[in-house]
């Protein structure tokens, strides 16, 4: 990876830290995976990917996208959610969603760095890093859209109901 690679990923980094600690209003429509879109297209578009050679390769890409799902997943589960008097859905990151989200991109880089080190063709280079990113978003935006609709659902639930005339 090249210096401005490393300093564009750490720049969306940062500003993806900053939209994980700001309350965000949900839309309840298609649009939850419109981040996941933005890194899985700049991934692609930016390049960075070879296949990788033989099984470790393949095993250390395969470690990548395991991790993405299983952060994706405890961080969909662990966005905090809730409803406010006016019915909108909010979400908002905690300290282990920004934890775990810094943690996958660090694991990535020491991959890739044992990969290197290693001498293992693991393929990986700037867009895999973006496109294991938009894997994780787009895990979590699922569950986080998932857990609002059921929120939405109790919510309503329990309103009063008007009386018959």
């Amino acid at each position: 990876m090249t210096i401005t690679e490393i300093l564009a990923i750490l720049a969306m980094t940062a500003w993806a830290v900053y939209r994980q600690t700001r309350a965000a209003r949900l839309g309840l429509d298609g649009s939850r995976f419109k981040l996941a879109i933005i890194y899985a297209v700049v991934g692609v578009a930016v390049g960075g990917f070879d296949p990788p050679a033989g099984t470790l390769g393949w095993a250390m890409i395969g470690l990548g996208l395991a991790l993405s799902l299983v952060v994706g997943l405890v961080r969909g589960r662990r966005t905090r959610i809730w409803i406010d008097d006016a019915g909108a859905v909010w979400s908002r990151g905690t300290a282990l969603t920004v934890g775990l989200f810094l943690g996958l991109i660090a694991t990535k880089f020491a991959l890739g760095t044992a990969a290197y080190v290693l001498g293992i063709d693991d393929g990986a280079g700037f867009g895999e890093v973006l496109v294991m990113i938009a894997i994780m978003i787009a895990v979590q935006a699922e569950i986080v859209h998932r857990r609002a609709l059921v929120a939405v659902a109790s919510d309503r639930s329990t309103q009063p109901v008007g009386l018959p005339a």
